[in-house]
């Protein structure tokens, strides 16, 4: 019974591996442009932060990314530029994907 339990279990991962190898397939090269208020300077009025995030992948690819998988290189970003976030989609699979921010 355990032998099985291991089976099913090992199914189950390599299941979620697969879709979150699908999901990394489908998110690669992305280039999300994301609209900010900002001054002449640059500077944003507040930040962009992982929902934000996931809000333009939900818009641009359409696919629900769990905020809390997205992690954006500078914490928060606070001015207009390109920027990297990585979004870790299972243990061993992420996909970086590029930001575009800019003031609106």
């Amino acid at each position: 019974a355990l032998a099985e339990m291991k089976k099913q279990q090992a199914y189950k991962e390599e299941k979620i591996v697969k879709e979150a190898e699908s999901l990394a397939e489908l998110l690669k090269d992305t280039e999300l442009t994301i609209g900010v208020k900002a001054g002449t300077s640059g500077k944003i009025f507040g930040s962009v932060n992982s929902i934000m995030v996931a809000n333009a992948i939900k818009e641009a690819k359409d696919l629900d990314i769990d905020r809390k998988k997205i992690n954006i290189d500078e914490d928060h970003i606070k001015e207009v530029g390109k920027y990297t976030a990585k979004v870790k989609l299972y243990k061993d699979v992420s996909v970086d994907i590029s930001l575009d921010v800019i003031g609106e």
